[in-house]
Parts: structure tokens; sequence; C-alpha cells
């Protein structure tokens, strides 16, 4: 595991200052569109509604454990506290994870998009 050094530490958070972003919102689960409740026609769509609700979900779920994790971090002051799971470079990298599949699942929406009213 690579170590980082406090400058490399301070311009990873220059580059995600909207890291610190928490949903206030309550997530609720997707339901799955059971494929063969629909027509032929519309099972590729369900199947991509479906999988685009798996990362949404996992998505979520990923904030979520980063937001615990940070809250881990701050609380570690004292001896008491436990550490957080995440070292900086860690949480670096699960922020580009979900950016980059985030950034994925736009691209398709947009093919699937662009399909439709093409």
């Amino acid at each position: 595991m690579a170590n980082v050094s406090s400058d490399d530490a301070a311009g990873t958070n220059a580059r995600c200052a909207c890291a610190s972003y928490r949903p206030t919102a309550q997530f609720k689960p997707f339901e799955w569109v059971q494929g063969d409740r629909v027509g032929f026609s519309q099972q590729g769509q369900a199947a991509f509604l479906n999988d685009a609700r798996d990362v949404v979900q996992g998505a979520q779920t990923l904030v979520q454990l980063l937001g615990w994790d940070e809250d881990r971090r701050d609380a570690a002051s004292s001896d008491a506290d436990p550490a957080p799971l995440f070292d900086a470079c860690q949480r670096s990298s699960l922020q580009r994870l979900l950016s980059a599949t985030l950034g994925l699942l736009h691209a398709r929406i947009e093919i699937q998009c662009e399909a439709l009213t093409g």
C-alpha cells in the first residue's frame, strides 16, 4: 500500500472538494423490473434499468460507507475512538471509482436516450 505525503494528501483534498457532500434524503432501494413481465422488445431496456439501479444502489452504499468512515476519522482524535477503515489514498481511490462508475452509467444512459430519439 502506498503512503501519501502531506503534500499529496493536500492535493487530493483540493481536488475532491465535493467529497464532503452528504445527501440528506433517505435512500429507498429500487425494485427490479421483472424481465419476464415485459414484452420481448422491452427486455433489453428492463435489463439496462436493472443494471443502472444496481450501480446507483452500489454508489449510494459506498457514499454512506465513506461518510461513516470520515466520521470515524474525525472522531479518532481521542484514543478511545475507533480508527477509520480507509486512509486518504484508499478514500481517494474509492471516490474516483464512484466518479468513473457514474460516468460510465451516464454514457450508457445517453446511448439509450439517443437510440430512443434517433
